[in-house]
């Protein structure tokens, strides 16, 4: 038998899809079960998620390669240029599963976990959670629709991972400067009673991101991070030096100290960068 037409249906497929194909798609284009059989035998292609093949000339990472292969056997029959258009309308990979996607923290190993704005049929090992996305909560790493850091860590906490798991993917994450971390806690703090984690500032910094300020070295943050875990941890003194910068300012003539004078925001920024090089790098 002449096996040629049908890999080259399924090598076409697989060229949009990351080098992956699942079983109903190769029914579209004719490739029958024998072919895939055939080419799965011989090694032309191997199945990794639940009637989803990889093609051997596939260069994608393993580590996005069986989450697109969870992604596609959502929906095996449609390509996944027929999938949504935008990807917060379709299932986004979401919790743990986003997590370890981007290689924050080591959250416990569960099924793989999407989040969609409706119900779906879920193949073995694979977990829905419903919920509404906004377009800003999702993005895309290595070709899979995955909520964004942020995100992905308010889903952590508010669907019950152990506050130390949480921690480690929440220190991961600010230290590469995925989140910020004030937006953070503002979006996590509405929840501190529900979830059982401080609601204060200085007491949910010890609480999830004691590693920063323990760790040793002091790891070098990103300036927006910088700021922010000093306000947070450290308010009184950046309230205390802010006033100073103004008694200062108050004091001098010129532009720069103008500013300072005028600008309450610059002033806090300025506060909170004075504070965390000091606090946090001692």
């Amino acid at each position: 038998m002449n096996w040629e037409p049908s890999f080259y249906e399924l090598s076409t497929i697989a060229a949009r899809q990351q080098g992956l194909v699942t079983a109903a798609q190769a029914r579209r284009v004719e490739v029958s079960p024998d072919a895939l059989d055939h080419f799965r035998k011989i090694g032309l292609i191997s199945e990794i998620d639940s009637s989803v093949f990889q093609l051997v000339s596939s260069l994608a990472d393993p580590i996005y390669a069986y989450p697109y292969a969870a992604w596609l056997a959502l929906s095996p029959e449609r390509y996944a240029w027929e999938r949504a258009a935008t990807p917060h309308e379709d299932a986004v990979l979401s919790h743990h599963s986003a997590a370890q996607l981007f290689r924050l923290g080591a959250p416990s190993p569960s099924n793989t976990v999407f989040t969609a704005p409706t119900e779906m049929e879920a193949p073995p090992a694979t977990a829905i959670r419903v919920s509404p996305l906004a377009p800003h909560e999702v993005t895309t790493e290595g070709g899979v629709p995955v909520t964004t850091p942020h995100r992905t860590i308010v889903d952590l906490v508010c669907g019950g991972l152990s506050h130390d798991e949480v921690g480690g993917v929440m220190v991961s994450a600010v230290r590469r400067d995925l989140v910020d971390i004030r937006m953070l806690y503002a979006d996590l703090a509405p929840f501190a009673d529900r979830y059982a984690f401080p609601a204060d500032g200085p007491g949910f910094v010890d609480h999830f991101l004691a590693d920063l300020l323990t760790a040793s070295p002091v790891p070098k943050l990103s300036p927006r991070n910088l700021r922010g875990l000093a306000e947070l941890r450290f308010p009184d003194n950046v309230r205390e030096t802010e006033d100073a910068l103004r008694t200062l300012a108050a004091d001098r003539i010129g532009s720069a100290f103008a500013v300072l004078a005028e600008d309450p925001d610059f002033a806090r920024e300025i506060a909170a960068e004075v504070v965390g090089r000091k606090g946090l790098r001692g």
